[in-house]
């Protein structure tokens, strides 16, 4: 099985995981409300909150439809307000409302935001994922498994880091939270498990474009021969068409040799015809009786 059709699978796997965590609670329909990186339960009220990437919604007696969310946003902060009330506290009563607050601001859970790597991460895992499918057809050099790698590394190193910093900051904040106020415990969601899967998947993807950038060979033909080869051949074709150009057309003789051959050409060939000599003839008999005299 070639390397690009592993990475483009795993890419796949990735992009759906980490597009799902994104997501999560953000739209009140279908199965997204369950989608969630932790869930904070309140024994005594019933009450419970989610936490999502973008958003947090307050939740009443284990129902299914949201009391209230905050607004959707990159980065959003841990609400305070929305965990007094969770904890069942008098909203127009302000200083039970400030002693949740207080409890909220010595627990440290503003680093949580980090998991708007996640967001990076999927548009880098798309990146990935189009490589994948670009590299079969179109690859002629080491060009689009360079940009399948580092958008594959980046991936993985941003859904790795978002998803690191949430569980150390809910780990440690909500440890404070549930020892400080009675009947607070919490779990943590699928969004928690889909972005650790999802990075594997683009880790796997990586390996795959490592492997396909250092093994690729070019499949570039030597054409400088080729066209020098026919180069040649063209030369020597046109040399021989103007020597054969230069035997048929050659210049007319003139009209005393014409004649000439022509009575020639008859005297020899015609069997019946008296051969006479022409008149050339007749001029050179003589010099060449004249030379046998010479010589004898």
């Amino acid at each position: 099985m070639a390397f690009h059709f592993v990475a483009l699978i795993f890419s796949i796997c990735s992009f759906i995981l980490l597009l799902i965590a994104n997501l999560g609670t953000t739209f009140d329909s279908t199965f997204l409300p369950q989608i969630y990186l932790v869930k904070i339960d309140e024994s005594i009220t019933g009450r419970s909150i989610r936490f999502g990437v973008y958003n947090s919604c307050l939740y009443y007696n284990a129902t299914t439809t949201p009391h209230s969310c905050t607004t959707k946003m990159p980065a959003y902060s841990f609400d305070a307000e929305q965990f007094a009330e969770f904890c069942g506290a008098d909203m127009s009563n302000s200083t039970m409302v400030k002693t949740y607050t207080d409890v909220v601001s010595k627990t440290n859970l503003t680093t949580f935001r980090g998991i708007v790597l996640i967001m990076p991460a999927v548009i880098l895992i798309f990146i990935s994922l189009c490589c994948t499918f670009l590299i079969r057809s179109f690859q002629r050099n080491n060009i689009i498994p360079f940009i399948g790698t580092f958008s594959s590394l980046f991936g993985f190193f941003a859904g790795a880091a978002g998803l690191a910093l949430s569980i150390v900051t809910f780990w440690k904040g909500l440890d404070i939270l549930e020892r400080r106020i009675v009947g607070i415990s919490h779990q943590w969601g699928p969004t928690i498990y889909l972005v650790g899967i999802g990075s594997g998947c683009i880790l796997i993807a990586l390996v795959c474009f490592v492997i396909n950038l250092f093994s690729y060979k070019s499949d570039k033909r030597e054409t400088l021969h080729l066209y020098d080869y026919d180069s040649n051949n063209n030369d020597v074709a046109a040399t021989n068409n103007n020597i054969i150009y230069d035997t048929v057309h050659v210049s007319p003789p003139t009209t005393k040799q014409d004649d000439y051959d022509y009575e020639y050409y008859h005297a020899v060939s015609s069997p019946t015809t008296q051969n006479y000599p022409t008149y050339h003839q007749q001029q050179s008999y003589p010099q060449y009786h004249q030379n046998n005299n010479n010589y004898y």
